[in-house]
């Protein structure tokens, strides 16, 4: 997979007549869209309102941050100047450091990596139409993990696999300081074609929503338009609904029965 490419500077560097001039005729209004991009959010990137909904029977980990979000978990503002223009462009799940990661589907890890500050240790896995039984393809992104995943790029995974763990990396210092903050950041992104050139950013939970069957079983509460039912993993394994293709990226545990 590779990264998206810079297309203003191929279209202002590489032209035959890249002249100093040209350039700056080129830079002056680019800088200044840049900078307007930088103060307002990014297309795409704003909340949509659905609201995630476990069965009564499981306790999961929940949402710290939802997508779109202007805020962190903390209640503290994101950033302006940070990609998205501080619209949060994933959903965060606080969870312990070294917490089983799960493949939300059946797909394969097409890139792995460490990056500096905000990104940390992340791993990008590839789910094909047939892994989803969506129309499209999905890309995601599990960031922040504790270490960097044994997983080989190219290796296939099945849906439920704990392919990583949770951890703090890239959050030590800044907002979160010395201790960072432990937790899961996911990313989907949706592909009409397979290739990530072309794909989209979207909120999670539109995968959720699109690719979960309709359970019959209650859930509480009950189901509104804007919520989504989540299916899960429980930790010995066992998948609800059954025969759900997509699930929760970390396990979920059942509900002890009260009398």
């Amino acid at each position: 997979m590779k990264d998206e490419p810079d297309f203003a500077y191929f279209l202002i560097f590489s032209h035959p007549r890249s002249t100093k001039a040209f350039r700056c005729a080129f830079l002056i209004p680019a800088f200044v869209a840049i900078l307007l991009l930088s103060c307002s959010p990014m297309a795409g990137i704003g909340p949509i309102g659905l609201q995630p909904v476990f069965p009564d029977e499981a306790r999961c980990p929940e949402l710290a941050s939802p997508f779109g979000s202007q805020t962190r978990y903390d209640g503290s503002p994101r950033p302006s100047w940070a990609p998205g223009g501080g619209s949060h462009g994933g959903i965060d799940i606080t969870l312990a450091e070294g917490t089983p990661l799960l493949a939300l589907a059946a797909g394969t890890v097409v890139k792995k990596g460490e990056g500096g500050q905000m990104l940390g240790i992340y791993l990008w896995l590839r789910h094909s139409p047939e892994n989803t039984g969506l129309p499209y393809w999905v890309y995601s992104k599990y960031q922040h993990l504790q270490s960097l995943p044994e997983l080989a790029v190219g290796a296939k995974v099945v849906v439920g696999e704990v392919i990583a763990r949770s951890g703090k990396t890239g959050t030590v210092g800044g907002h979160f300081g010395y201790y960072g903050y432990p937790h899961l950041h996911l990313t989907t992104r949706k592909s009409p074609t397979g290739e990530f050139q072309g794909s989209h950013l979207t909120d999670p939970l539109v995968i959720y929503h699109e690719a979960s069957p309709k359970p019959k079983e209650s859930v509480d509460p009950p189901p509104r338009e804007n919520t989504v039912t989540i299916p899960y993993v429980t930790i010995d394994g066992q998948a609800w609904p059954q025969g759900t293709r997509v699930v929760w990226p970390v396990a979920c545990r059942r509900r002890q029965a009260t009398y």
